[in-house]
C-alpha cells in the first residue's frame, strides 16, 4: 500500500472520530488549554459581541459549544445549522432549551422563514469552502442580516514569518481552503460595505494562527 493511501485512510480514520460530538468536544478542550479558553472568551465578547436580544444565527455551530461562552442574561435568541446530525442532537439535548437548531447545510431555501439577524457566526467553515461555496456563504449572511449587523468568521491563516510549528499543524487541518489574510479578505468585499481584520498568534495551548473577520451591512 503506497504512503498517499495509507495518510488518506489515517485522514479518514480521524475526521470520522471529529464527527462525534464527545470526541470532537475532547480533542478541542485538550488543545484549547486555558489559553485557548481565554481566546474564546475574548472572541465572543469582543467580536461577536452580542447584545441583549440579538438575533444571531451561527452557520456550521457543530454541538453548539460557542453557547457555552455567552451569557444568557442577554437574552438572545440563537439559531444554529449544522449538516452533522450527531452535532445537532447533541447541541439540542444541551442546548435545545434556549436555541433553535437545523440539520441542514445553509441554503437559500433553508433561511426562508427563519427571519433576519443582528449578526451572523461562521466559525471555522470557510477554510472548508472553495471561493464559490464561501461566496455563496457570504451572500446568504448579507441576505439575512438586518442593517448595522454583521457577519462574524474565524478561520486558520497563513501569515508571513508565523511559528513553523502553527503553519505546519494548519497545513494538516481538514479544511482544504486555509487563506492567506488577503485570500479571505477578497471574499467579502464585493458584498459588504465594510470589512474588518484581525490575526491572532498563539491562543492556543500549541501554536496556531486565527484570523477573525468583521463584515459589517
Amino acid at each position: 500500500m503506497n504512503s498517499s493511501v495509507q495518510e488518506g485512510q489515517r485522514n479518514r480514520g480521524l475526521y470520522g472520530l471529529l464527527s462525534k460530538p464527545a470526541i470532537y468536544e475532547f480533542i478541542q478542550r485538550i488543545v484549547a488549554g486555558p489559553k485557548g479558553r481565554r481566546f474564546q472568551k475574548n472572541f465572543v465578547d469582543n467580536h461577536v459581541a452580542p447584545r441583549q436580544g440579538s438575533r444571531i444565527l451561527d452557520i456550521g455551530c457543530g454541538p453548539g459549544t460557542i453557547l457555552k461562552t455567552m451569557p444568557e442574561t442577554l437574552n438572545y435568541q440563537y439559531c444554529g445549522f449544522d449538516n452533522n446530525p450527531k452535532y445537532i442532537e447533541a447541541a439540542q439535548a444541551e442546548f435545545g432549551h434556549r436555541a433553535r437548531f437545523f440539520c441542514k447545510r445553509v441554503s437559500e431555501a433553508n433561511l426562508d422563514g427563519v427571519g433576519t439577524f443582528d449578526i451572523v457566526m461562521a466559525i471555522g467553515v470557510l477554510h472548508h469552502l472553495g471561493d464559490d461555496e464561501a461566496n455563496t456563504l457570504i451572500q446568504l449572511a448579507h441576505r439575512v442580516l438586518e442593517p448595522g449587523g454583521y457577519l462574524v468568521t474565524l478561520d486558520p491563516v497563513f501569515v508571513p514569518g508565523q511559528n513553523r510549528i502553527a503553519r505546519f499543524l494548519i497545513s494538516r487541518d481538514r479544511g482544504k481552503f486555509v487563506r492567506s489574510a488577503e485570500g479571505y479578505q477578497s471574499l467579502p468585499h464585493h458584498v459588504f460595505a465594510k470589512v474588518e481584520s484581525t490575526v491572532y498568534h498563539n491562543m492556543l495551548r500549541l501554536p496556531y494562527t486565527h484570523f477573525i473577520m468583521k463584515c459589517f451591512k
